[in-house]
């Protein structure tokens, strides 16, 4: 439990310091959003509908661009061949990557969805499901993220290769989201949450042991 704290602040303390990288991803979830109401017009009667999947996708997209920097300095300077030598299994430190990056990245789009929402006419009686449905859904896109980024590291076009990865996996959570998101009766838990939660669960329990074990993998070749 030390080493995973220790992790978790150094990596928030890392994340601080490189605040401009959280900016830059809320800035092009807020870009994606925006471009709706400029390309199709500022009629409620036509964005409205599309409201919510316009949110998911920018979403979605925005956390794509930071998945390739998620081990990318730590194997950069060695940190990686430090935990690995250490009594702090890789995948706790995965998980622990996760963590972090969520609430450096996910967190700043859920506190500024709301705003958004209201400029694409959402009523504020559909931001609890949403913003529920959004929360998880963007921790299993990290999961996703976790998985993409440790079996890309280090490779040629990384980002390419990453978002290949990643967005076919990435559709289950999609469509669960969107219909978690917008309930027939109101309701918070829907069979559709209660389903993208099932998908975070899994995730849970697997990506940290497969970036554990690609991350060993590359360790072990570029330590050959």
């Amino acid at each position: 439990m030390t080493g995973l704290s220790a992790q978790i602040r150094r990596d928030l303390a890392l994340g601080w310091r490189g605040r401009g990288q959280t900016l830059v991803m809320l800035g092009f979830f807020l870009i994606i959003i925006t471009l709706f109401p400029l390309a199709a017009g500022p009629d409620a009667a036509m964005l409205r509908p599309i409201a919510i999947p316009i949110i998911w996708i920018a979403a979605m997209l925005a956390s794509l661009v930071g998945f390739t920097r998620i081990f990318a300095e730590d194997v950069r300077s060695g940190w990686v061949d430090q935990v690995a030598l250490s009594p702090l299994p890789l995948a706790v430190y995965a998980l622990a990557k996760a963590a972090v990056h969520w609430v450096l990245t996910a967190v700043p789009m859920l506190v500024a969805t709301p705003l958004m929402g209201l400029m694409l006419y959402l009523q504020p009686t559909e931001m609890p499901p949403l913003l529920l449905a959004l929360a998880g859904g963007t921790m299993a896109l990290t999961l996703l993220g976790l998985i993409g980024g440790a079996l890309t590291e280090g490779a040629r076009g990384g980002g390419g290769l990453m978002a290949v990865l990643v967005l076919p996996l990435a559709i289950p959570v999609l469509i669960f989201g969107v219909l978690a998101s917008t309930p027939e009766d109101g309701a918070l838990v829907t069979p559709h949450l209660m389903l993208l939660g099932a998908v975070l669960l899994v995730l849970l329990a697997l990506a940290p042991l497969v970036a554990a074990t690609a991350l060993a993998e590359t360790e072990a070749e570029t330590g050959a």
